[in-house]
């Protein structure tokens, strides 16, 4: 199963890391305002000491991840911390604008992967996806964003549907893909997190 890295080690890693850095800065202020340079000095310490080991870890998972690219109909699961909505390109058409553009129209498809539920979670309960963005990519790296309006739909465990989305292009562009992820500020900064700095990426190839 290829994903885009979320998983609840990671967050909890990260909610983690914020709570004890914002305990600690606390904890650092108190002790210069009471005087007590000795606690003060201890917190700077234990976390200079968090954050350097919070630092290796995500350094070293997004040094050895690896960029993919995905057939059309090949999934990409975008995870929902205990839970998947699994993404693939269903079909591309191009047609050539009066502008002299490309316009390129993808169907994604979008589904719910029953497999990847909590067992606690109930059958018949809708999800909510979080942000998305997308967009079209050439080889030279130019962004063509379009629409997420299409990916906001809510769904139940199985069930599934696709949506056409829109791209402008320039008829030069050489080896476009479609780039559709997670928009989360924070995924970020989570460890393994496709979005996090120096992370491989996973898009999608528009054709054979």
């Amino acid at each position: 199963m290829v994903t885009d890295g979320l998983n609840p080690v990671g967050v909890l890693a990260f909610v983690g890391a914020v709570l004890c850095g914002g305990a600690l800065a606390v904890a650092y202020v108190v002790a210069l305002i009471t005087g007590r340079t000795s606690l003060a000095k201890a917190a700077l310490v234990v976390a200079a000491v968090g954050a350097g080991a919070y630092a290796l870890l995500f350094g070293i998972a997004s040094v050895t991840s690896r960029n993919r690219v995905l057939a059309p109909g090949e999934e990409k699961h975008i995870c929902e911390v205990d839970c998947h909505l699994a993404y693939s390109v269903a079909g591309v058409k191009t047609e050539t604008l009066p502008s002299g553009a490309a316009r390129y129209t993808v169907t994604v498809k979008v589904r719910f992967d029953e497999a990847t539920i909590s067992p606690r979670r109930p059958k018949d309960a809708s999800l909510s996806p979080n942000s998305r963005f997308v967009a079209l990519v050439d080889a030279a790296g130019n962004l063509y964003p379009g629409s997420t309006e299409g990916l906001k739909r809510r769904l139940i465990p199985g069930e599934s549907y696709t949506t056409d989305i829109a791209f402008e292009v320039p008829t030069a562009a050489q080896r476009v893909r479609l780039i559709l992820r997670n928009d989360d500020f924070e995924t970020h900064f989570i460890i393994g997190h496709e979005n996090s700095f120096l992370h491989g990426k996973t898009t999608f190839a528009l054709g054979a």
